[in-house]
């Protein structure tokens, strides 16, 4: 498809590529439209396809004015994308009136999204942080490998780019730890990553270690005091997300939040606390 020379053109290919990766294969035929000199269907306003700056992506799944084309999962993972170029593209199917899921156009100034596909474009990566054992000062905007091994370390999509939802856990994780929460990951927040301290609660990476000792392999069905420590380390170290009742019962609710954290650290979603989910929360 043809898409801007620019700006506008990078951030529509990374909002398709990480389209294709995570929400839905894009085909192979005929039905990806970009460039299109065309008035708005229905009406005489020109379209955004006349400038080069919105894209069509399987667009005969995603048929004009049909609704519920995605899975709420899927839906969830657009937002989620669209939020990672912090919202200077905007989605057909959050449209208030006629809903047009297999479109996204820009909805941005030039400066905004300029700004957007610079940071994609890795921009000039910043020098180490003093004190911060090499790795670079990441905050909103960063990406590369640094942004990904935080991103790791608290149970998000490790997609190395410093959006909303990273800044938001790492000033959780701040503001846990005693930090000033300022959402940027500097040298003293690199220490207490690099130290393995994690949240600062019983059984946390590098405290107190759980007093029960995980099994291999835990899952829906398991019961006991390993399912117990696997919930409190949930809850404790990612609250935005899991409220489990720690009843010691790896029910639906468990595999649940099990499957979220295996989404966010890049792990097989299946539910399963094997032994790299259970390595991945230092269980």
């Amino acid at each position: 498809m043809t898409v801007a020379d620019g700006p506008a053109g990078d951030v529509l290919m990374y909002v398709l590529g990480q389209f294709d990766q995570r929400v839905e294969d894009l085909d192979a035929g005929a039905d990806d439209w970009g460039y299109a000199n065309r008035p708005i269907v229905g009406g005489t306003a020109t379209s955004n396809h006349a400038s080069a700056t919105a894209v069509d992506a399987n667009a005969t799944r995603h048929p004009l004015a049909k609704a519920g084309t995605f899975s709420g999962a899927q839906v969830a993972e657009i937002h989620r994308i669209l939020s990672e170029v912090d919202n200077v593209v905007r989605w057909g199917g959050d449209y208030t009136g006629r809903k047009d899921e297999m479109h996204f156009e820009i909805n941005a100034n030039y400066a905004r999204v300029a700004a957007v596909a610079a940071r994609l474009d890795g921009g000039t990566p910043s020098p180490p942080a003093p004190g911060s054992g090499g790795h670079a000062t990441v905050r909103r905007g960063s990406t590369g490998a640094d942004v990904a091994l935080v991103q790791r370390y608290l149970g998000l999509k490790a997609d190395g780019v410093f959006g909303a939802d990273t800044e938001s856990a790492v000033k959780r994780y701040q503001s846990a730890q005693g930090l000033t929460a300022d959402g940027i990951v500097g040298a003293a927040t690199w220490g207490r990553i690099d130290s393995g301290l994690g949240d600062s609660v019983p059984g946390g990476p590098g405290g107190d270690p759980s007093p029960e000792e995980p099994a291999a392999t835990l899952k829906r069905g398991s019961q006991g005091p390993a399912v117990v420590a696997l919930q409190r380390r949930l809850n404790a170290w990612f609250p935005a997300y899991s409220h489990l009742t720690a009843d010691g019962v790896f029910g639906a609710g468990t595999e649940g939040v099990v499957r979220e954290f295996q989404r966010r650290a890049g792990l097989t979603a299946d539910g399963i606390a094997g032994p790299r989910t259970l390595a991945a929360l230092s269980l």
